[in-house]
């Protein structure tokens, strides 16, 4: 799932294609958060079918609440598994961050790439040798960060900045 700005205000705004439907009745009530929790784990589980839950959450300081609260007691429990990103500096709901504080999840701080690793990728990417000089800039500019170096680099060969010249 991706969590979102849309989704942040919605309770399970992020899980919602995870979930089936719900019709009134079908938990203790639409208030009783307990119920709807426990109704959302066991859907969850059940729609795994009898594999374990794997929830894959990229953006997690963006969850909602009640997913939050959902993901964590799911993780407590041992019924689900849980890869989570979330943006460095960015508040994250209490349940995301305990997780790692309570030790249920192994926190994994990413470091930018070096500029070897940037010049591995890149010429993997762009099938052949890139200048120093461009593995530089780039460098500089994405200052490591995956994300910003691809926008960088469609942008260059958008624009024809980078571009193959004598096989570099």
């Amino acid at each position: 799932v991706t969590a979102s700005r849309a989704t942040a205000g919605l309770p399970f705004g992020a899980l919602a294609p995870l979930l089936p439907p719900f019709h009134h009745g079908e938990v203790g009530g639409v208030d009783d958060r307990a119920d709807l929790l426990r109704y959302s784990a066991e859907a969850l589980v059940e729609a795994a079918g009898g594999r374990r839950v794997v929830l894959i959450v990229d953006d997690a300081h963006l969850l909602d609440d009640v997913s939050a609260v959902l993901i964590h007691q799911m993780v407590a429990n041992g019924s689900a598994l849980v890869v989570a990103t979330l943006r460095t500096g960015e508040p994250a709901p209490g349940p995301v961050v305990a997780l790692w504080k309570d030790e249920l999840v192994e926190r994994l701080q990413l470091r930018g790439l070096s500029a070897k690793d940037l010049q591995h990728l890149l010429s993997a990417v762009l099938d052949g040798p890139v200048d120093g000089g461009s593995i530089a800039r780039l460098a500089v500019r994405s200052e490591g960060n995956v994300l910003f170096l691809r926008e960088l680099v469609l942008g260059a060969l958008e624009d024809s900045t980078l571009r193959r010249e004598d096989g570099i």
